[in-house]
């Protein structure tokens, strides 16, 4: 197979071997790994779109940028001790990458801040674990000094006399509410084993390390904040000097426009973006007709049954989404749907499921060919620096030399012992020496027949048709409850058929004897900053009433309002308008809106909702209240 930048090697796989050697015989620090990760100057490290033009940035280039970022960073953090934590608040671009090695080479340990997270609990962590200050992209801190990107930047230039004095940690937190996120140390020392895990797979599974057209590009899509995205998306591959794709932003729309246009071969996500487009392709299957419906799903079963792929049979379907340049995607972060493994493995990707925590970095991963092993949810075998251990109460135990090398947790640090094992919380099976995760040990719900009941196992049974998705729990008298999530739906009636659907849910899978409580609401189960959904954290929100519901005996909302709100929104990115919008204020005489203003109110409403609003003469909707009278009916 023809591959672009392997140094003159005959193969990839010679190419890794000899990075493998060389890399064994290093001190193994940080500053070894910045070596190996800009090695290869001539590659292509990163594409970013710029118009119709891709701009394209070398490894050589990257490493210049680092040593002339550098000097600004030590210059910015001058008073500060060198040793000192240092918080990083930035999302994924060229500019993270050459600023996180340039915070290292000063002396400072970086901690990635989640930037999707609520300020207040990341100002409890900057302020709780002493973080002397912080550089941040379009974002103030008030527990720490705010160091700005953009004037780093601006202020950067070449040094001679500038040489690297190398912090060894990197630190990442874990998602949490305010009191408790944990901070998860990693050295140099730990990511050398990620390294060699990545190694494993590759010689182990040779479809991952597929290029397309000699080039191997992964999509940057999993934040590097993320130890998934920074792992398994950047060092991963990073290591190996292939490209990196950045998006400009996350709209579906961008994504696949992207990934077409770059021809990106890898994509690694959680497996929310995976499911949302299973969903739209579903969804595009059925507006061709019942017949092409039925004739695809028999497509899809056969191909999985008989474990090949006809290229030409999904070539449309393929094209309508990824387009044909993909040769290997992972989800991981959370369980992901059979259904939604099986459709994409199907038609002539591989997707494959992963594991991984914060606290233990990414532990397995299935590398099995067969479509029936990759569409059963398994998440492999662990790594050759990792063991699996699965305790008397099911729980995954976790043993390996990758992991963090110290947590922080409020007052209480813990140093790892590498001989000792990490209780995951995870619920696992093991079957035939691959691994299953069954949803975590804290969600199970006792019922009142004694029955434990597992949401994770019977959520992606319950199938409502209109319903953006389910969360079962425990309410706060501890009874099995269903929430069920309708964001589109925007009327008491429209709520009331969600409602009967998910009754006749529960007893077509027979959980009607177990779960007696059902809810539906229009809110998202979601936060913005959520890619997976939070039981503890749903369920805390409903016994505190901040979820909108109907149930039976509250059946009409005392405000139902979410598609007012939507469109408000609307009128007020249009509008580039800073204040509240009352339903009855006029776009052109109260708002001061103008033509133009309008027409790309048209147009935001016409995508967001796919609904032509109507212009003619007497007929303007010109308030929140007249488009979404308009939208009820349409």
């Amino acid at each position: 197979m023809y591959v672009e930048g392997i140094a003159g090697h005959k193969s990839f796989h010679d190419f890794i071997k000899g990075k493998e050697n060389q890399y064994a015989n290093t001190d193994r620090k940080l500053c070894d790994l910045f070596g190996f990760m800009f090695s290869e100057k001539q590659n292509v490290f990163a594409e970013v779109s710029e118009g119709y033009k891709i701009k394209k940035i070398t490894y050589g280039e990257a490493y210049e940028r680092v040593f002339t970022l550098a000097p600004a960073v030590k210059n910015a953090l001058s008073d500060i001790e060198r040793g000192s934590i240092i918080g990083f608040y930035m999302n994924n671009s060229p500019e993270f990458i050459e600023l996180l090695w340039a915070i290292l080479m000063c002396g400072y340990k970086p901690l990635l801040l989640n930037t999707r997270m609520n300020q207040g609990v990341l100002e409890d962590v900057i302020s709780k674990y002493g973080v002397k200050g912080v550089i941040a992209e379009g974002k103030t801190f008030y527990s720490a000094t705010t160091f700005n990107v953009e004037d780093i930047i601006n202020n950067a230039s070449r040094q001679a006399d500038f040489t690297p004095d190398w912090e060894d940690e990197i630190i990442f937190m874990t998602s949490g509410t305010t009191g408790n996120a944990k901070l998860c140390f990693y050295n140099g020392e730990n990511f050398y084993y990620q390294v060699k895990n990545s190694m494993d797979i590759v010689y182990a599974c040779p479809e991952i390390a597929k290029h397309y057209q000699g080039q191997l590009k992964q999509l940057a899509l999993l934040p590097f904040f993320h130890v998934f995205g920074f792992t398994a998306v950047y060092l991963w591959f990073g290591f190996y000097s292939r490209t990196f794709v950045f998006l400009k932003d996350l709209s579906p729309k961008t994504l696949l426009g992207t990934v077409r246009k770059h021809k990106v071969t890898h994509i690694f996500a959680v497996p929310l973006v995976w499911e949302s487009f299973y969903k739209e392709a579903i969804k595009k299957i059925k507006a061709r007709g019942e017949k092409t419906y039925k004739k695809v799903l028999k497509g899809v079963k056969l191909a999985n049954k008989f474990n090949f792929v006809s290229k030409n049979a999904f070539k449309q379907l393929r094209e309508q989404s990824f387009g044909q340049s993909i040769c290997f995607m992972i989800s991981g972060g959370s369980g992901i749907k059979q259904e939604v493994l099986s459709f994409f493995n199907a038609i002539g990707y591989h997707l494959a499921n992963g594991f991984g925590m914060t606290e233990v970095g990414i532990t397995s991963v299935e590398i099995s060919k067969k479509n029936k092993i990759l569409n059963s949810g398994s998440i492999g075998q662990p790594f050759r620096t990792v063991d699996y251990q699965i305790d008397d109460n099911g729980e995954l135990l976790i043993k390996s030399t990758a992991r963090a090398c110290k947590i922080i947790q409020g007052d209480v640090t813990t140093v790892t012992d590498y001989d000792e094992w990490f209780n995951s919380h995870d619920l696992a099976t093991e079957v035939d020496g691959r691994y299953f995760i069954n949803g975590r040990k804290d969600d199970l719900i006792i019922c009142e027949n004694g029955e434990n009941l597992n949401p994770e196992l019977v959520e992606s049974k319950i199938i409502i048709d209109g319903a953006d998705g389910v969360c079962i729990f425990a309410d706060k008298d501890g009874f099995p409850t269903l929430l069920v999530s309708a964001t589109k739906c925007y009327s008491v009636e429209a709520f009331k058929k969600i409602e009967e659907k998910a009754i006749l849910a529960l007893k077509q899978t027979q959980l009607d004897s177990l779960i007696k409580k059902i809810a539906v609401t229009p809110d998202k189960l979601l936060d913005d900053n959520d890619f997976k959904v939070s039981r503890k954290k749903v369920a805390k929100k409903y016994a505190d009433g901040r979820i909108s519901s109907i149930t039976p005996s509250n059946p009409t909302l005392a405000t139902l309002n979410a598609l007012e709100t939507e469109v408000a929104n609307l009128f007020k990115e249009v509008l580039n308008y800073d204040g509240e919008i009352g339903i009855d204020q006029d776009f052109f005489t109260a708002l001061n809106g103008s033509s133009l203003d309008y027409f790309a109110l048209l147009e935001s409403v016409k995508t967001k909702y796919n609904v032509v609003l109507p212009i003619e003469e007497g007929k303007t909707l010109t308030t929140v209240k007249d488009v979404c009278d308009f939208l009820k009916n349409n």
